[in-house]
């Protein structure tokens, strides 16, 4: 069973990670953008992570696209630290170099689409590590996330050595599912005493 759908971005579209995609997600990985994280060695830890992100979109505890434009694995867009009973979920985008910006957002902005239509998730938050890219807060920027708070020291990215990190925010404007019950829709006026010919 299909959990995680295929969405169309500008140039392209998010995708479930596939077998298929693994030399693409390998480069990825070979060139780490968050401080600290070491290029991946061993090209069989992604068979477990597709197995992974299969099994975190079936118990909706996450969900995980590789980003496809011009034909190539440009990059992945998460959710992670699913929290159903707040509505809120942590976005993050992994990219290769020639990933743009407006590459990025779109992804960004395609994955909460589908989160907040799906699954009525309202609270979207996103760190950025100092060290990364500043194209990174043009894209958040664009997806209307906003800075909400900076943690002094709050990634390590090294024995002794910490990195901080800004937290953005994004709270859907949408309006909130309301709960029906069965005869919510019935019309106040009908006769219930009608046969099925309308008569009464």
């Amino acid at each position: 069973m299909k959990f995680t759908p295929e969405l169309e971005i500008p140039g392209g579209c998010i995708k479930p990670l596939h077998y298929d995609d693994i030399d693409g997600l390998f480069e990825l990985y070979k060139h780490p953008e968050i401080p600290g994280q070491r290029p991946l060695e061993d090209k069989e830890q992604l068979n477990r992570m597709i197995d992974y992100s299969v099994q975190m979109a079936a118990t909706q505890r996450g969900m995980m696209w590789a980003i496809e434009t011009e034909g190539q694995i440009k990059g992945m867009v998460s959710g992670f630290d699913w929290q159903p009973s707040n509505l809120r979920i942590v976005m993050r985008v992994d990219g290769l170099p020639s990933l743009t910006v407006e590459e990025r957002a779109g992804a960004l902005k395609a994955a909460i689409g589908f989160l907040s239509k799906k699954y009525h998730v309202r609270n979207f938050a996103y760190q950025w590590i100092e060290g990364q890219s500043d194209d990174i807060k043009v894209a958040l920027s664009e997806c209307g996330f906003t800075l909400a708070a900076r943690l002094r020291d709050g990634w390590r990215t090294g024995n002794t050595e910490f990195s901080d990190v800004e937290q953005y925010h994004w709270v859907s404007s949408d309006d909130k599912p309301v709960p029906r019950k069965l005869g919510d829709d019935d019309e106040l006026g009908q006769n219930l005493n009608a046969n099925k010919r309308g008569e009464s």
